[in-house]
């Protein structure tokens, strides 16, 4: 998988960026803040989806509308295209593979499901995690390597001891400590005090026992006294409301005569009649006296005639119309001598000393602003065309020199075909001796198997040999001669086994030897007939540039004569452009010498002069129309017998408006003196008949009550009034004993008995009511102990609390030892698992590691082993552990087992490696090894992102990253 090209729409600083990295290996250079990191984090965010928020900066872009972008990328030789953006706050993805389209299940599958995290794990490569080498013991440093190699991460040992963590939280190894611990310690004394608990319930059944005998003897004490209660209650009412049966039967006797009768509200009608009485006549007299002014105040009023009232009016309402006829007036006075002044000006800019009536068009004004424009267009390309003929003819005298310098430098085409074929065959001597290195080592190892088979065979053919000789010689001299011949043929086949039993030649190892010495003479015999200095990729750059500047040559020399083709074309339009422009001076009465690039000026000016002069004659008109409507106002004034000032508008409407505000005035003032003489007669006819209705009804309350005056009529009120309290008072009294449920006979039975009588009776029923009252008291004390005892034991929530308190902790309990046996199982498949995938990797990726770290230390340390630790093997034999390492070069271990990973995994992840300056600690020739290793890497894409630019990296392999102002990464 390699990406090609990415396409960045808007992240944090950068937008609008397109990079290509279509190559094997990249060398990504930029200083700092030009988009190193932001690039890394783009990549990152397009394959695995954009950072939740708070997991890491999601570098939201400022100045730019879309965050996203694009990855085009190569997938076994077939293309597929990622596009993730971010809208409407939601993350939207886009894949297509071969043009058709893919969801993100798709894609997650095509990526064998790896996240994020993981290929950040294996895939990516910074200065931090080098640096975090150095800070590790030995143990921890042998962990960290090995993992590194085996599983890409520390994942796995970090997951471990969490485990053992939280399982030595729960419990420790001798089980005397943890939280598990103590929860069943707390558990078995909940158990011990429940059982305290349950022993107190006994004394339960007792107190019940007891409050019921003692509630039986209350319910019959309460009988008793609620019986004795309603008795003594009807005696204490009965003396309550002994004074209101008295009262009641005195009221009876008085209330024994004829009903007297009166007017309802007689007292107050009458005294209300007789305010009303007295008022009435006070106003009878007032109205009359206001009849009488408002009838002389009348006579006195003199109106004008009512036609010379409205023309007045008439002319009032003209008033803005009249003054804005004087107005308009004065105003177009000005307007015409204004205009006549400018139509002058006019004349004078363009030359004229009269007035012409030209005339004029549309097509004669886009004429006139054609041939301005066309003239300063052609002079302008005039110019341009020259000086582009003078930089033509510089730019072929620099090619040409360019190119007879660099003839001088170019080789003969033996020389150069002489360094292709020297060049092919130095790669090819590198590869096949690489290729005879790994042969032989193989071999090597294959031999020394080989070796200890045929000698282990050897000795099973010796002791299989001397055994049946043995034999033979036993069955001889035991006269058994057959079997005894038969047996000796086991000694001679095993002696001939013995013989073949040769070691094999490794016939071909000699030849790729030959083929080797073959290609270094070849190499040496080309290298003697080319020079020392001569270069194959400078001179390929020779003659490529060679050609093109014959190219250029020949480009120029076409181009100059097209220049000078069309510099005759333009100078040809020009002359018939000028042609023209006379020819409309003419037409429009201009001078000769009038400048051409103000024809259009002058064009626009005739125009407005014609524009003026119509103006002017419509002012003229108005004019006249408004002075014709000024003297027919002054024909009516005249018709007023008043003398008036016409020079002053504002005077005359000033005095106009005089003479009709008196009048209205005057008008006014008799129409509401009129309407206040009927409205005052018609009161003082309403008065009048208001008071005679007010006597007669005075004389019929006289005749209601049986009086013959006022005197009578008060003595007849003050009868009624007592009859009528008395009779109240009576009925009042008998509907307080009647919702007291006395009877008429009670009521008059009880209002002939005394108060003492009933007091006694009273006082006898009271001292009973005390004896039971002190008896139930005493009774209900005792039962009110025995219930709080019972109270007690019942509201003790003591057991439940326990037995709620034992369910938790039980409940606490089984929890917690199902986690720890989760723990122990999570613990044990995270064994088994580490434990299988170190056997199935670590002798293919430490075989590997061997290779990359030989080659990467130009074989100073020859071999990575592991068998119960990991160490390196140096070139002498010596053995070195991890921590005996200088700082680079256990960086550069480490380093080895990630690429060592990363090789044997590129069947199932063949993804991009990222490199984020992580060789700052190397020096150059050690930093050279392994850029020229990773470029000859094919399985795996390398991005190698670096603010140090390596002079060994080609620059067809080298992005450079320029700093923008809007850019902070």
């Amino acid at each position: 998988m390699k990406i090609k090209s990415l396409e960045i729409y808007g992240y944090g600083r950068l937008q609008q960026r397109t990079y290509n990295l279509d190559r094997s290996f990249t060398q990504i250079f930029g200083e700092n803040e030009t988009g190193k990191s932001t690039m890394q984090l783009f990549i990152h965010s397009i394959l695995f989806g954009f950072p939740e928020a708070g997991d890491e900066p999601r570098l939201m872009p400022r100045f730019s509308t879309t965050y996203g972008g694009s990855l085009l990328l190569e997938v076994g030789g077939d293309d597929m295209f990622i596009e993730r953006v971010y809208r409407n706050g939601m993350e939207e993805l886009t894949v297509r593979f071969n043009d058709l389209l893919k969801d993100e299940a798709w894609l997650s599958q095509k990526l064998n499901f790896i996240t994020k995290d993981t290929y950040r794990q294996i895939f990516s490569f910074d200065v931090l995690r080098l640096q975090h080498v150095h800070q590790l013991t030995e143990k921890k440093l042998q962990n960290y390597l090995l993992q590194a190699g085996v599983f890409g991460s520390t994942e796995y040992a970090s997951l471990e001891e969490k485990l053992e963590e939280e399982k030595t939280h729960l419990i420790s190894d001798n089980h005397e400590s943890g939280e598990l611990y103590d929860h069943v310690l707390e558990l078995t004394n909940l158990e011990i005090q429940i059982r305290d608990e349950e022993s107190k319930l006994e004394q339960y059944d007792i107190h019940e026992s007891r409050a019921y005998q003692l509630r039986g003897k209350i319910d019959l004490l309460n009988s008793h006294i609620e019986q004795l209660s309603v008795i003594q209650q009807r005696k204490q009412k009965e003396m309550m409301f002994h004074a209101d049966m008295k009262e009641w039967k005195q009221l009876e006797h008085q209330l024994n005569i004829e009903p007297i009768t009166f007017p309802d509200n007689g007292i107050e009608r009458f005294e209300s009649l007789k305010r009303q009485s007295y008022n009435t006549d006070r106003d009878i007299m007032l109205r009359a006296e206001k009849v009488e002014s408002l009838t002389k105040e009348m006579t006195g009023i003199e109106l004008m005639p009512d036609h010379a009232y409205e023309a007045a009016q008439q002319l009032l309402k003209e008033e803005p119309v009249i003054k804005q006829h004087e107005k308009t007036l004065k105003t177009l006075d000005r307007e015409i001598l204004d205009k006549q002044a400018a139509l002058h000006a006019m004349q004078s800019d363009i030359g004229w000393t009269d007035y012409y009536d030209v005339p004029l068009s549309s097509q004669l004004k886009e004429q006139v602003v054609y041939n301005v424009a066309e003239k300063e267009r052609l002079v302008s390309q005039l110019d341009q065309l020259n000086r582009e003929l003078e930089q033509a003819k510089s730019e072929e005298t620099l090619t040409e020199n360019e190119r007879l310098e660099l003839i001088l430098h170019i080789v003969s085409d033996d020389q150069y075909n002489d360094g292709i074929q020297l060049t092919a065959q130095k790669d090819e001597l590198a590869q096949k001796t690489e290729l005879y290195n790994k042969l032989n080592s193989e071999q090597k190892k294959q031999a020394l198997i080989e070796e200890t088979r045929r000698k282990r065979l050897n000795i099973v053919y010796s002791v299989l040999g001397t055994a049946a000789l043995i034999a033979a010689i036993y069955f001889f001299f035991s006269a058994l001669v057959i079997p005894a011949i038969a047996l000796l043929a086991i000694p001679i086949v095993m002696i001939i086994l013995l013989l073949m039993n040769k070691p094999s030649l490794n016939h071909h190892g000699m030849i790729m030897e030959d083929e080797i010495n073959s290609l270094e003479q070849s190499i040496t015999a080309l290298s003697g007939r080319l020079d020392k200095s001569f270069k194959l990729a400078e001179q390929q750059e020779f003659r490529e540039r060679m050609t093109v500047l014959s190219r250029e040559l020949e480009a120029h020399g076409r181009k100059e004569q097209q220049l000078q083709s069309r510099i005759e074309k333009k100078k040809d339009e020009f002359t018939s452009i000028g042609k023209e422009l006379i020819q409309t001076k003419e037409q429009l009465h201009l001078p000769a010498d009038f400048e051409d690039s103000l024809l259009h000026h002058a064009y626009r000016t005739i125009d407005k002069m014609q524009q003026l002069s119509a103006t002017i004659a419509q002012l003229k008109e108005q004019y006249s129309a408004e002075q014709s409507a000024l003297e027919k106002f002054n024909e009516q004034l005249s018709h007023f017998d008043h003398k008036w000032d016409i020079e002053h508008l504002t005077l005359v409407f000033q005095e106009l408006n005089t003479l009709v505000k008196s009048e209205d005035k005057k008008r006014v003032q008799q129409l509401r003196l009129t309407e206040q003489l009927a409205l005052s007669e018609r009161e003082l006819a309403a008065v009048k008949k208001s008071a005679e209705e007010m006597n007669n009804e005075t004389m019929q309350l006289f005749s209601d009550a049986g009086a013959t005056d006022e005197a009578a009529y008060y003595t007849r009120y003050n009868n009624y009034t007592q009859y009528k309290n008395n009779f109240e008072r009576h009925q009042l009294l008998s509907r307080k004993l009647e919702d007291e449920n006395f009877t008429y006979e009670v009521n008059t039975e009880l209002a002939y008995t005394s108060a003492e009588d009933l007091r006694i009776a009273e006082a006898e029923l009271s001292n009973q009511l005390n004896q039971l009252k002190n008896a139930l008291q005493s009774e209900q004390f005792e039962l009110h102990q025995t219930e709080q005892a019972m109270h007690a034991l019942e509201h003790d929530t003591t057991l439940s609390e326990l037995n709620y308190r034992y369910e938790i902790e039980r409940q606490i309990v089984n929890r917690m030892a199902k986690a720890h046996g989760a723990l122990s199982y999570i613990e044990k498949l995270i064994s088994v698992h580490r434990q299988k995938v170190k056997e199935q990797r670590i002798p293919h990726i430490i075989g590997e590691a061997s290779q990359i770290f030989s080659t990467l230390t130009e074989g100073r340390y020859i071999a990575v082993m592991y068998e119960s630790e990991l160490v390196v093997k140096h070139k002498d034999g010596q053995v070195y552990h991890p921590t005996e390492l200088s700082q680079s070069t256990k960086e550069l271990l480490y380093i080895t087992m990630r690429l060592s990973l990363i090789q044997h995994l590129h069947q199932l992840y063949p993804l991009p490696i990222i490199i984020d300056d992580a060789f700052v600690h190397f020096d150059k020739q050690r930093k050279d090894f392994i850029t020229e290793y990773l470029m000859k890497n094919e399985n795996n894409q390398v991005l190698y992102f670096t603010p140090n630019r390596s002079a060994n990296i080609p620059s067809k392999n080298t992005l450079v990253l320029e700093r923008h102002d809007k850019e902070t990464k």
